[in-house]
């Protein structure tokens, strides 16, 4: 009977030195770009992704892996995963992570997450090698928090209807649950770590590392245009001009806000709790017969920042609906600009569901604002707290798809974004990012009373 340790990993072989382990820094960054061109190819050509992806795995994991199939989702915006099939018959659901210039030596620390007391899916395999991370599962047949809210909110906005189903009653009912218990775990668990602890933290990977000119801030923008198609306008223009969105008068440039964020989120001693670091509606299972969450894919878990933590699921779970569905957004909200001198004016009237304004309400009232209080009461809130958040919510939108990719019809999903999704996505990363604007603006009020 195989078992899942049949995958040849580094770390289970008693056999296998350091060097044996970890090929050069070439063949990790090349295979680090095969896997991110086959993340990227799922979306227009599953089955020959699936084939590169069979090659790649029986070389680099194991020759009897006689079947790869994808899924490629919508919320699979840097990894891929599915299920693969050995030559004796099993079947496991796999996941990797991809991204560009990788420097990080090993994700999916769960055991801390365990330890810590989250209800966290566990894995059969790991491999850790730098561009090689691949995790295996037993299958789970649980649906995910991202889909079941998605078909809620289609459903709502369809039939035009505030009402609430019993469905969505659950799904709240177990965010509640699950904010309580996550303040609950960094209560329990905080402890402050130092600039070098907190440097080691894989969570970086999505911020400081993102940030850096050799991350995706020069990969994504540097030299590049925003194609508007009556007119474009290089990125180094763009950088610099000042934005005007919905009225309200935003003081910062986007090459501010990239320096500012630069300074403020490199790792810093200060606090740290154990945490999942990515641990957005896609990494939710959610047993609707028992009510109950269960969080899976800890790719960024360790010990980190709590407000860090908190960032990227506050994101991608109430603002990110124009990310993942691009073309049925376009139908569901309007947008226009000007642009005059070195201002861009952008009218917009985007804005999330009041099933996601519920959910959000939750993770402040239940952890954010909780957990603001309690590096207070540590001594562990630093003065410039909320520019660290703000600085970690910019990167989301405008650092986790690329902005200004070209429009292609079946591509990827950074290249299915027309112009009016490009400019609310610009538009979201500057009003969640800025610090200084005047005027009020709805569409991040309930940000603005945590961070006030």
């Amino acid at each position: 009977m195989r078992t899942v340790a049949a995958l040849r990993c580094g770390s289970n072989s008693s056999n296998n030195s350091q060097t044996s382990r970890f090929s050069s820094r070439k063949s990790y960054m090349a295979a680090a770009l095969h896997l991110s061109d086959i993340q990227k190819k799922q979306f227009s050509d599953k089955a020959g992704a699936e084939t590169d992806l069979l090659d790649f795995l029986r070389e680099n994991e194991d020759q009897s892996i006689q079947k790869v199939e994808l899924q490629p989702k919508p919320e699979s915006l840097n990894s891929l995963n599915g299920f693969v099939t050995f030559d004796n018959g099993e079947r496991f659901f796999f996941k990797t992570h991809t991204e560009e210039n990788e420097k990080v030596s090993e994700y999916y620390n769960a055991t801390e997450l365990a330890k810590a007391g989250y209800p966290i899916i566990t894995s059969k395999q790991v491999t850790h090698r730098v561009g090689k991370q691949i995790v295996l599962y037993q299958i789970i047949s649980y649906p995910t928090l991202f889909d079941l809210l998605k078909t809620e909110e289609d459903s709502c906005i369809k039939c035009a209807s505030t009402a609430v189903s019993s469905t969505s009653t659950i799904l709240l009912n177990g965010q509640v649950d699950l904010d309580k218990m996550v303040f609950d775990i960094y209560a329990k668990n905080l402890t402050r770590a130092s600039a070098e602890q907190q440097s080691k933290a894989v969570i970086h990977q999505l911020f400081s590392h993102r940030l850096a000119e050799d991350g995706r801030v020069g990969l994504f923008y540097r030299n590049k245009l925003l194609d508007l198609e009556s007119t474009s306008i290089p990125f180094q223009t763009l950088a610099e001009m000042r934005w005007n969105i919905n009225g309200v008068e935003y003081s910062q440039s986007l090459n501010e806000i990239i320096e500012r964020s630069r300074t403020v989120l490199k790792p810093k001693e200060g606090a740290a709790v154990p945490g999942h670091g990515d641990a957005h509606n896609g990494n939710i299972f959610v047993d609707m017969e028992k009510q109950k969450f269960y969080m899976f894919d800890p790719a960024f878990a360790g010990k980190h920042h709590p407000l860090l933590d908190l960032t990227k699921p506050l994101f991608h779970n109430i603002f990110a609906r124009w990310m993942y569905f691009p073309d049925q957004v376009l139908q569901e909200f309007k947008l226009n600009y000007s642009i005059q001198g070195n201002v861009i004016h952008i009218l917009h009237d985007f804005k999330p569901s009041h099933l996601r304004i519920s959910h959000l309400q939750s993770r402040i009232n239940n952890v954010l604002a909780p957990t603001v209080a309690l590096l207070k009461e540590n001594g562990l809130l630093k003065d410039d707290w909320r520019t660290f958040v703000r600085s970690a919510l910019f990167c989301c939108p405008f650092l986790t798809v690329n902005l200004l990719a070209d429009y292609v019809p079946d591509g990827t999903l950074s290249q299915r974004y027309k112009p009016p999704v490009k400019l609310l996505g610009l538009a979201m990363a500057v009003e969640l990012g800025a610090t200084k604007h005047s005027g009020s603006n709805p569409f991040t009020d309930l940000l603005d009373e945590i961070l006030a």
